[in-house]
C-alpha cells in the first residue's frame, strides 16, 4: 500500500513538473516572437496613465506679454507593440502651416507602448496681441506607417493670451438680482460690471470716461451702490466710470435701477455698457469694448430681463365676490357647527320629552 502511494506520489510530481517545464517554453517561444503590429503615435490626455507609470502632460503658459516666452510641454506615446523610426514633431499655434510653425523636434525612435516628452520655447515677439490655440502634430512628414493616421494632430488643452504692451480692455455686465432674470413692475434690480485690463501697460484716466452706461427705457432712478476703484456717478439717466486701470487690473461696478411700475407683462428691458480705453498708449481714449452677459454663450451681447406682472384678482364692477378656497373652508366649518348644534339640541328635546311621560 504504501509503495503504491510513493509512486503515485512520484508520478504527481513528475506531471507537475512536466506542466511547468511546458510552460516556461511557451512563455519563451511567445517572448521571441516579434510584435507584428504597427506602430500607433497619438497625444494622450493630460494625467493619462502611460507605460512605468507615467502621466501624459499637455501645457503650456497660460498667457505673457508680447515679446515673452511661452513654455510648452507635449507628450507623444507610441500606443502598441509596433516599434516606431525616426519622425518629426511640430508645434504650432492657430493653424498649420509654415507660417505658424513654432518648432520641430526629432524623435529617433519610439519603442512599441513608450512615450516621449517634449519642450518648445516660444518666442512671441512677432505674434499679434490676442488669444491663440496651440497645435501639436506628430510624423508631420508621414514617414512612419501606422496602424492609424487619423490621430497624429492634437489641440493643448490651454489656450495662450498674448497681451500688448497697451491696455486691452474687456467688459462684462451682470444680472445679479433677480437671479432667475424675471422683475415685477416698480421692482428693483441690482447689475454687477466687471471692467479688466489684460494689456501689459496701464490704462491711465485720461480725458473723458472710462466706462458709460446709459440706462434704458424700462428702468428708472439708476443709482451706484459701490465701485471697487475710481469714481462711479450717476449723469442724467446714465451711469459713468472714471479712474485707472493697472496692467492685469480690474474694477468692479455695482448698479441698482428700479423696473418701470407702467411696464406690460412680458416686456423685454436689455442694456449695455461701453468700456472706453486708450489701445495705443498715447494718452488719450480711442479705442471701445461693449458688456458681455457673461450667462451667455454669445461674446459682446447685451444684458436683458423680463418683465413679470404678478397675478391679482380684480372683482367686476356690480357683483359679488366670488369666496376664496379659505373663505369656503370657514363657511364649510360654521355650517358644520351649526348643523351639529341643531343635532344636539333635537336629541335633548327629545329626551325631555320623553322623561315627562315616564317619571318613573
Amino acid at each position: 500500500m504504501m509503495e503504491r502511494v510513493r509512486k503515485e506520489g512520484r508520478g504527481s510530481l513528475a506531471a507537475g513538473w512536466a506542466i511547468l517545464l511546458a510552460l516556461a517554453l511557451g512563455l519563451a517561444a511567445h517572448a521571441e516572437d516579434p510584435c507584428t503590429k504597427l506602430p500607433d503615435l497619438w497625444f494622450p490626455s493630460p494625467g493619462t496613465l502611460l507605460a512605468r507609470n507615467g502621466i501624459a502632460v499637455q501645457e503650456a503658459t497660460a498667457g505673457v506679454c508680447q515679446g515673452g516666452r511661452v513654455e510648452v510641454t507635449i507628450t507623444v506615446d507610441n500606443m502598441t507593440c509596433g516599434d516606431a523610426g525616426p519622425f518629426d514633431v511640430s508645434l504650432f499655434y492657430d493653424s498649420y502651416d509654415s507660417g505658424h510653425r513654432i518648432g520641430t523636434k526629432r524623435v529617433d525612435s519610439l519603442l512599441g507602448c513608450e512615450y516621449v516628452k517634449l519642450t518648445f520655447s516660444w518666442d512671441t515677439s512677432s505674434v499679434a496681441p490676442g488669444t491663440h490655440d496651440l497645435l501639436a502634430w506628430a510624423d508631420v512628414e508621414n514617414k512612419v506607417k501606422e496602424l492609424s493616421e487619423t490621430n497624429n494632430q492634437y489641440t493643448l488643452p490651454t489656450d495662450v493670451l498674448v497681451s500688448p504692451f497697451s491696455p486691452l480692455i474687456e467688459a462684462t455686465k451682470a444680472l445679479r438680482e433677480p437671479g432667475d432674470g424675471w422683475a415685477a413692475p416698480g421692482e428693483k434690480v441690482t447689475f454687477e460690471i466687471r471692467i479688466w485690463n489684460d494689456g501689459c501697460a496701464d490704462q491711465r484716466d485720461n480725458a473723458g470716461n472710462e466706462f458709460s452706461d446709459a440706462i434704458p427705457a424700462g428702468l428708472q432712478n439708476p443709482q451706484v451702490v459701490s465701485a471697487t476703484s475710481g469714481r462711479a456717478s450717476v449723469e442724467g439717466d446714465s451711469v459713468v466710470w472714471n479712474g485707472s486701470l493697472p496692467a492685469h487690473g480690474s474694477v468692479t461696478i455695482v448698479l441698482e435701477a428700479t423696473v418701470d411700475p407702467g411696464a406690460t407683462d412680458g416686456t423685454e428691458i436689455c442694456n449695455q455698457g461701453v468700456a472706453h480705453y486708450d489701445a495705443d498708449a498715447n494718452g488719450s481714449n480711442d479705442s471701445e469694448e461693449p458688456t458681455d452677459d457673461p450667462s451667455t454663450a454669445a461674446d459682446d451681447d447685451p444684458t436683458c430681463l423680463h418683465v413679470r406682472v404678478p397675478l391679482t384678482y380684480t372683482p367686476i364692477a356690480g357683483t359679488i365676490d366670488a369666496p376664496t378656497m379659505t373663505e369656503w373652508g370657514a363657511i364649510a366649518f360654521g355650517s358644520l357647527l351649526s348643523v351639529a348644534f341643531l343635532v344636539m339640541l333635537v336629541r335633548r328635546r327629545r329626551l325631555m320629552a320623553a322623561a315627562r311621560k315616564d317619571p318613573a
